[in-house]
């Protein structure tokens, strides 16, 4: 069995009764108030009881540890030193609350024999810290001396803690909690990563302690590739043979997502890995939707069980992404199909060559025996098993022979068409997508024959269903899935028609294109209707797609120009991706100015049109981006609008 086996505790903290969205860590935005207690303390204490429940239920299925956020909320500074934070600092106040609150989950983890991690962001920072450093640099001495007291005071604070966890390739922007916590992207090459670590190390050996440094990146700077490339990682991490040293990766060369090779960074030399799953698909719909990860899984886990490199896994039940709904959570802070998920992998990693289908259906049957019958039981196990198939076909679009793997640092998802819960109207990535499948027709049907089956399943579903809680979230589940991958079905085909259409010498009949976009609307209008006023199963976010479908009703012609110039723009990328995909400005870059010049009203090229398109031409590092991107990629359809809500801020971007 593999020495680390641990799992995520942020689920049962959230209280889906207030908004939610962001999903990457901690639900601190809900806990911290501005006033005095400065902690919502009704709702810390119910997640603690319901997090001591959790952990008794990891522990159960064969998990030894957990991991919970974060430093920056946990670090009082009233250890040796300089006091950095007033007695009645509201930032200290909340690291007292926090601790005692923590301290007696980090105790009865324990009593489990279970291990007790704690996240951060490199670099975290307050008002308060940022004063007492002055000047945030990676090289600043006060700065370095202050992450040591900060790591030496959360050890004698909370002796439980097995060790740190440290992300530095994503910070910033959307992470950030207003003024009073943010991050910054100060360790963006191999150099500063590694002197980071052997600044933090002899703190974590010293108190008998694990250092475990993420290799996730998003592309900005020397180090953005360090989760996808060998050569970078052997940089880093080559020479460091510490035992309280861990590296943890996730098991694709990219995000969670299906259809990506092997991690090419699993076991190369150095320090000890640790692989990491997500089992709350945040790719997948949260978990709102049945999302099997047993091929995907098992296979990770197979070659970990022989490579003396893996030390163990981290698993993800809900943690990650922008979006999803109150049944994502469940009662205790997981449903159903994730706590399946999470079952299912430390099963696996039990035993690589387990009888999956077998132990699903046991599952499903213990779980929902008692509320349902046997053949609902059948069914729901029927659903799980098939799920990945319906995901791969209906959600994906099944493997891109055609596809560019990597751009710049990135490795290219297989699905840019949508993000978390939001279809794109980007005509770039439409226009890639389109060169990038077998064949679009193929896609369409496959996509069709996943709607299909999903409708057998959720109808199979409703016809043996009884009136328990847990039973209608699975019926729910299904129902929500066969009408999302309907709607999936219906803006792929539409927008493969539109950018094949762009590419045709006559263009459809202006009342042919009204009739194609009413047949679309009305399928949005059908969707919003059943699931828009849901809490619990939210509709798509779809005003991108709307946007678009406007204005092809108001103004076809500019729109059918620029899918003309996107497929061609992609095409020309296509051919000479070696000088022009030096960055993620690359396709934008392309179509910059001709986006422009097609798409101002009367032909006629402005100044504020020529400053955008010639700021597009430049590299990504240009400070024209950060101000007129977002305008600009809105007005011509050129990214998905969810890039400049999510993530680091385009400042990180610019300055990486």
């Amino acid at each position: 069995m593999l020495s680390y086996r641990l799992a995520d505790l942020s689920g049962p903290f959230f209280d889906p009764e207030k908004p939610f969205r962001n999903w990457s860590s901690f639900p601190y935005d809900q806990l911290d108030l501005p006033t005095a207690p400065y902690v919502d303390l009704h709702q810390l204490d119910q997640g603690v009881a319901r997090a001591l429940a959790h952990l008794d239920g990891l522990h159960a299925q064969g998990y030894n540890g957990v991991v919970v956020d974060n430093l920056a909320h946990l670090v009082a500074f009233d250890g040796p030193g300089e006091p950095v934070y007033a007695a009645d600092s509201p930032v200290r106040r909340r690291a007292l609350a926090y601790r005692r609150a923590f301290a007696s989950l980090a105790e009865h983890a324990a009593a489990l024999d279970m291990h007790f991690f704690v996240t951060t962001d490199m670099q975290w920072s307050t008002p308060e810290l940022r004063h007492a450093v002055g000047v945030l640099d990676a090289g600043n001495a006060r700065l370095v001396a202050l992450n040591q007291r900060a790591l030496a005071e959360l050890f004698a604070a909370l002796p439980q803690v097995s060790g740190l966890v440290v992300r530095m390739g994503e910070a910033g922007g959307a992470h950030n909690q207003g003024d009073t916590y943010t991050g910054h992207m100060l360790y963006t090459t191999s150099a500063a990563l590694r002197t980071l670590t052997e600044q933090l190390l002899p703190v974590c050996e010293a108190h008998g302690k694990q250092l475990i440094i993420r290799t996730w990146s998003v592309g900005i700077g020397e180090l953005g590739d360090l989760i996808c490339s060998p050569a970078r990682y052997a940089a880093t991490f080559g020479g460091l043979t510490s035992p309280n040293l861990l590296v943890s990766i996730k098991h694709g060369p990219a995000d969670f997502f299906r259809l990506l090779p092997t991690n090419p960074t699993l076991g190369l030399p150095g320090p000890r890995q640790l692989i990491e799953f997500q089992h709350r698909r945040e790719y997948e719909l949260f978990g709102l939707v049945p999302s099997s990860i047993v091929a995907l899984h098992r296979e990770a886990l197979a070659r970990a069980a022989d490579d003396p490199q893996c030390a163990g896994f981290w698993a993800w039940n809900s943690t990650g992404g922008w979006g999803g709904g109150q049944a994502s959570l469940g009662q205790s802070g997981w449903n159903l199909w994730t706590e399946l998920n999470s079952a299912v992998t430390v099963a696996l990693a039990a035993q690589p060559t387990l009888a999956s289908e077998t132990f699903v259906r046991d599952w499903l049957q213990t779980r929902l025996g008692l509320v349902s019958s046997p053949a609902f039981a059948e069914v729901a196990a029927d659903l799980y098993r098939d799920s990945a198939q319906l995901l791969e076909q209906g959600w994906y679009m099944s493997h891109l022979p055609q596809a560019v793997n990597r751009l710049g640092g990135i490795y290219l998802s297989p699905l840019l068409w949508v993000w978390w819960m939001r279809p794109t109207a980007s005509l770039p990535i439409w226009a890639y997508l389109a060169g990038a499948v077998a064949s679009p027709q193929t896609v369409i049907e496959a996509s069709a024959q996943a709607v299909a089956q999903a409708r057998m399943y959720a109808e199979r579903l409703a016809e043996c269903a009884a009136e328990a809680t847990e039973v209608q979230f699975v019926v729910d589940s299904a129902r929500y899935l066969a009408d999302v991958l309907a709607l999936a079905y219906a803006i792929r085909a539409f927008m493969f028609a539109l950018l094949q259409q762009a590419q045709v010498v006559e263009p459809r009949s202006r009342s042919d294109l009204r009739k194609e976009v009413a047949q679309l609307m009305e399928q949005i209008a059908m969707h919003q209707a059943t699931w828009g006023q849901r809490r619990d199963f939210p509709a798509l976010e779809l005003e991108e797609v709307e946007r678009l479908l406007a204005d092809l009703c108001t103004h076809p012609r500019r729109v059918a120009l620029q899918a003309r110039l996107a497929v061609a723009a992609v095409g020309l990328i296509r051919h000479e991706r070696k000088r022009v995909l030096a960055g993620a400005a690359g396709l934008v870059g392309a179509t910059g100015v001709a986006l422009v010049l097609l798409g101002h009203r009367h032909g006629r090229l402005g100044l504020a049109s020529l400053a955008t398109g010639l700021a597009l031409l430049a590299p990504l590092r240009h400070q024209a981006l950060h101000a007129l991107l977002p305008w600009f990629s809105q007005r011509f359809n050129v990214l998905p609008s969810i890039f400049f809500e999510t993530g680091p801020a385009l400042r990180e971007w610019v300055e990486g």
